[in-house]
């Protein structure tokens, strides 16, 4: 899947998340706190959505940090590493760690739980690609779910589907805030 595809899917997965991950963050907060919470949190889906590919140099994360991207791709081949499970139980294990700060525990969980999220959403998309992931690696054996390429049709039908499914999603909470402002 291309970047545009793992970006939509990353904002796609965290506006539909954060009712369930963040909500009790900011059920006290007024409306411009609970909008900034919301927007920080979508925006670190959108940059997990990215994390993955950081094994290519060539990646949108390969080009901004990459140093890491070098030693990640020279160790690991692509779609291995960084496509597991292994490295979702990465962001469970920082998430286990905000109980220990003292200060800006709610900022750390909101970053690390949106950055979780994205993350979560590129490999899911990864797994409709001709090329599959190894998502028990260190069991090399590659899982797929369909037969996507990148750039082709198929892929662009998912990216299309993914923009039909914001807008949806929009329509839909534009339209309950308003039943729920006249409907007390």
């Amino acid at each position: 899947m291309t970047a545009a595809t793992h970006q939509r899917g990353g904002l796609l997965c965290g506006l539909i998340t954060h009712q369930l991950f963040i909500a009790p963050l900011y059920a006290e907060a007024n409306t411009f706190s609970k909008l900034f919470i919301i927007t920080l949190y979508c925006v670190a889906t959108t940059v997990g959505s990215l994390l993955p590919d950081i094994d290519m140099k060539s990646s949108q994360m390969g080009k901004l940090l990459p140093f890491i991207s070098k030693f990640i791709s020279t160790h690991f081949k692509h779609r291995t590493l960084t496509h597991s499970l292994l490295s979702i139980a990465f962001f469970f294990i920082l998430m286990s760690f905000a109980p220990l700060l003292n200060v800006g525990q709610d900022f750390y969980i909101i970053l690390t739980c949106g950055l979780m999220v994205g993350h979560i959403s590129h490999i899911a998309l990864d797994l409709f690609t001709h090329q599959g992931v190894c998502l028990f690696y260190p069991c090399k054996i590659k899982i797929k779910l369909a037969n996507f390429k990148t750039g082709a049709k198929g892929e662009r039908f998912v990216n299309s589907a993914l923009l039909v499914s914001m807008v949806l999603y929009f329509v839909y909470e534009t339209y309950t805030v308003m039943v729920y402002a006249f409907h007390p």
